[in-house]
């Protein structure tokens, strides 16, 4: 069920499971990632934390007590997690340092992760971890990406593409080339995609070609592109893309059906390729695009969200161009409201 994306109805098997063997601390690690995947960041941590205990050199078994940590804003209890994780073996401390990485990035501290991921980089080097490298890599990319390095971004991208042909490192190096100007590079990546001739890989490959459409002013195609996508699987990148898209094109309404879902299924996002590897840097632009489509036709939510993405900005680098609009639609917002 976890493999076709429908979250629920493998947390629901993952339960069974654990009633029938409640020994079995692979099915309870497994449970644990399921109830953070659906949201339920309570038993996720609870049950995370129980496999912890029962097998403490097990290092996943920290993602979901940290990562559950993080998505309710616990930040230093999530470091506290991780800091017990580095400890475990050296690839528990290049898993650490990733996840202190992407809890940067979920702060908006983008250059504090890039030199969290570069020494994490030499680690890896040395220690042969192509796994974690890759995905340091790709991270590294997407920091220096904000941080407009273009040049450094794509070339992070390229290293980490050369490590590793999972959708989790080529997708996010993909989005790069392609924000980076380097299209034809993004292009390759989703023929490669698609090549493989699977539901999954094919659904992101339709993503990238697009994003490469709405780079190109072709938005009917890539519309059509964000649906076939979803109809191969209905992954939380198609509804924030597609959602962001809308807001670009003011279409508000559609915006916001695509966009409450991407908030909705934020449990998701806490490893959004299923993959045992913390990506919750993703989720604040979610709330940043939705209050946009919220602001647009005066839904009142809109100042909600628009304060959310700014409490995950508190440690953002300047300058930062989306705290910077937000705060200021955001005091557009108060300004009406005393008006």
């Amino acid at each position: 069920y976890l493999n076709t994306g429908n979250v629920h109805r493998a947390l629901e098997e993952g339960r069974l499971a654990l009633e029938l063997y409640p020994g079995q601390w692979a099915d309870r690690y497994n449970f644990a990632m399921y109830s953070m995947y659906a949201g339920d960041f309570d038993t996720a941590e609870a049950e995370g934390s129980r496999v912890v205990e029962q097998v403490p050199t097990f290092e996943l078994a920290f993602l979901p007590v940290a990562l559950s940590r993080l998505a309710r804003d616990e930040f230093d209890s999530a470091l506290s997690v991780y800091n017990l994780l580095a400890e475990t073996s050296p690839y528990g401390s290049s898993l650490a340092s990733f996840g202190r990485a992407d809890l940067e990035m979920y702060r908006g501290g983008f250059s504090q992760a890039l030199e969290i991921l570069e020494q994490a980089i030499v680690q890896d080097e040395e220690s042969g971890n192509s796994g974690m490298l890759a995905q340091s890599y790709v991270a590294a990319a997407e920091a220096l990406l904000v941080l407009d390095d273009k040049e450094g971004a794509i070339e992070s991208a390229r290293k980490a593409i050369e490590l590793s042909s999972h959708e989790s490192v080529v997708f996010p190096a993909a989005l790069v080339f392609l924000h980076a100007g380097s299209v034809e590079e993004a292009e390759a990546i989703a023929l490669e995609l698609d090549n493989r001739l699977q539901t999954l890989t094919s659904a992101y490959a339709r993503l990238i070609e697009a994003e490469v459409a709405v780079s190109q002013g072709q938005y009917a195609k890539a519309i059509e592109k964000f649906r076939d996508s979803i109809e191969r699987r209905d992954t939380w990148f198609a509804r924030f893309l597609l959602g962001r898209l809308y807001v670009d094109r003011e279409l508000y309404p559609e915006a916001m059906a695509e966009l409450d879902l991407a908030v909705q299924r934020h449990g998701e996002v806490t490893d959004v390729f299923f993959y045992d590897t913390p990506s919750l840097r993703y989720l604040p632009e979610a709330y940043y695009w939705l209050a946009r489509a919220q602001q647009a036709i005066g839904v009142a939510e809109a100042r909600e969200h628009y304060e959310w993405f700014l409490e995950h900005r508190t440690e953002a680098d300047s300058p930062d161009p989306l705290a910077s609009d937000a705060s200021q639609r955001w005091s557009s917002l108060g300004q009406a409201e005393t008006g």
